[in-house]
């Protein structure tokens, strides 16, 4: 809770102005800039996240969300090996690019409105609006790694990244590696932004955010188990 400093009244700890008094607890955020916010979540996440729940305008969600689906679906493409599905990988690349998009955005929108609802269940507050930016945001890992790690995965592997007929690893075993593993490395940061996220727009204590954050992967993650079985 935030104390106003004129009139003592209790308010909720991301108000910007007291509603007893009408002066302002904190400064507004209006707008966002996106390449000082992507700087703030690699520097100063905490900070950068609770800015983005206080700035009137959401700015850039929806493309952060269509950037990270595509991520996701190449993601998905490659853990499937369904390279051979495609007549070639100009194919591939096009359909992630077309389709990547509304899965972002429909990805989004289903995860936040399950943040939200656990996030009540557990004694949290916070809106729609709030929950689906600090997500958007904390996948800014993701789309580093769709414009900084897979274009050397297509450029070293090509559509073979996809397939296993070669598997890449027998390709290139250690550029294979060091790869995925920054795959892995973005995924796993996205998954800590996702916690501290939801501690900032929920209003949860720090080890609920996790519970949010640790039921939400594993969604997601039993999701892609289940297209592997499919």
């Amino acid at each position: 809770m935030r104390e106003c400093t004129v009139c003592g009244a209790q308010n909720d700890d991301l108000a910007v102005v007291c509603p007893a008094c009408r002066s302002y607890l904190q400064a507004k955020v209006d707008t966002l800039d996106l390449f000082s916010t992507l700087w703030g979540v690699v520097e100063s996440p905490g900070a950068t996240l609770r800015r983005i729940v206080l700035s009137r305008h959401k700015n850039y969600v929806i493309v952060l969300g269509c950037l990270a689906g595509m991520a996701m679906l190449y993601g998905v493409l490659w853990y499937r090996n369904m390279g051979p599905w495609f007549a070639n990988i100009a194919t591939l690349l096009g359909t992630g690019l077309l389709v990547g998009p509304p899965f972002g955005i429909a990805f989004l929108a289903i995860a936040s409105v399950t943040a939200l609802l656990i996030g009540r269940m557990l004694g949290g507050h916070g809106s729609f609006r709030n929950v689906v930016a600090v997500l958007a945001y904390a996948l800014v890992p993701t789309v580093f790694s769709l414009f900084f790690v897979f274009p050397a995965e297509i450029a070293l592997f090509g559509i073979y990244f996809f397939g296993n007929n070669p598997p890449p690893a027998v390709i290139n075993r250690l550029a294979y590696l060091f790869l995925v593993g920054l795959d892995g490395v973005a995924v796993l940061w996205s998954c800590l932004l996702l916690a501290a996220g939801c501690r900032v727009s929920l209003g949860l204590a720090r080890m609920r955010a996790y519970v949010v954050s640790f039921l939400l992967v594993a969604l997601a993650g039993a999701g892609v188990v289940a297209l592997r079985v499919v």
